[in-house]
């Protein structure tokens, strides 16, 4: 199975590290710094949102849908649009060709190209270049999506932890993102570990959300948010804010370290511009980290096991 990462957005975090990583002190500025660099940048932490395409034997499997168009709730969050479309389409795949997706939490900055937007994006006529600036909003339009309101991924069934789907019932976030879907006949729903076709797993890893789940393939750990900044991977008991179970997700964060250490494969959260190799004592480490600046976006990348 082929694991490709797409950076569909790139933007600095809207609160000061401190503030959003409880604890926060030198020494995990100054090991970040050094050896997972491409979150930081003088002016703050960069949150990179990163999506998965998993591809085998004639299937496709989406692994979260990133922000969203312009206007979108959570491209307005960090205030810049996501171009997964177009990144799909660099990777020889439409929207129509998607069989799964699967959300490894219902926030809006993971499933915020769920559904097909009312018009298409606006393009820019900033000339092609590597990567892309923060700020940055081109994007190669949907095509082969889904009719406008409807979920983008036509052909798709979108695959949701029933503790997950509880969470999130009666929310806003539902209303835009998941309820769509739900009308169309492509949510399903699952509860507990679950092995998909192609062979990979659903692993429920709760802690940031009560039904958070994260995906193994024999390429990687796709973690979702077990860890938002490298840092946690360093000290899993650092804590994010926004953790609805602060206990789980440090356990969560311990038990991903160990298996992809046991299993020799990257562990790819997905707000870390690199995916991270863990060594036998579970040290982090980058895993083929891009020259490129933090807040460039990444071009595409296939993970494999170091």
């Amino acid at each position: 199975m082929d694991v490709t990462m797409l950076c569909d957005a790139v933007a600095m975090f809207p609160e000061p590290v401190e503030e959003a990583l409880p604890g926060w002190a030198g020494r995990h500025r100054d090991w970040a710094a050094g050896s997972a660099p491409g979150n930081a940048a003088a002016a703050g932490w960069v949150l990179h949102v990163h999506c998965f395409l998993l591809t085998d034997e004639g299937r496709a499997t989406l692994v979260d849908t990133g922000v969203g168009p312009a206007g979108a709730p959570g491209a307005d969050w960090l205030g810049t649009a996501g171009r997964l479309p177009a990144l799909l389409a660099e990777a020889g795949v439409t929207p129509a060709e998607i069989d799964t997706v699967v959300l490894t939490h219902v926030h809006l900055d993971h499933a915020g190209w769920n559904i097909a937007p009312a018009a298409p994006p606006v393009r820019t006529a900033t000339p092609a270049r590597t990567g892309g600036d923060v700020g940055d909003h081109r994007d190669a339009g949907t095509g082969g999506s889904g009719a406008a309101g409807g979920p983008l991924f036509a052909r798709a069934e979108y695959v949701v932890q029933r503790a997950e789907l509880d969470h999130v019932a009666g929310t806003g976030t539902y209303a835009r993102l998941v309820a769509p879907v739900r009308a169309a006949g492509q949510l399903r729903v699952v509860d507990g570990e679950t092995t998909m076709p192609g062979g990979y797993r659903l692993l429920p890893t709760p802690g940031h959300t009560p039904g958070h789940q994260s995906v193994l393939t024999d390429g990687a750990v796709l973690a979702g948010d077990v860890l938002v900044h490298p840092a946690q991977a360093r000290w899993p008991e650092l804590p994010y804010r926004y953790e609805t179970g602060p206990g789980a997700a440090v356990d969560t964060r311990r038990r991903l370290l160990r298996y992809a250490a046991e299993h020799g494969v990257p562990l790819a959260p997905a707000h870390l511009r690199d995916p991270l190799d863990v060594g036998a004592d579970l040290t982090p480490t980058a895993h083929r980290p891009v020259a490129l600046p933090a807040t460039a976006r990444c071009p595409l990348r296939r993970l494999s096991p170091r």
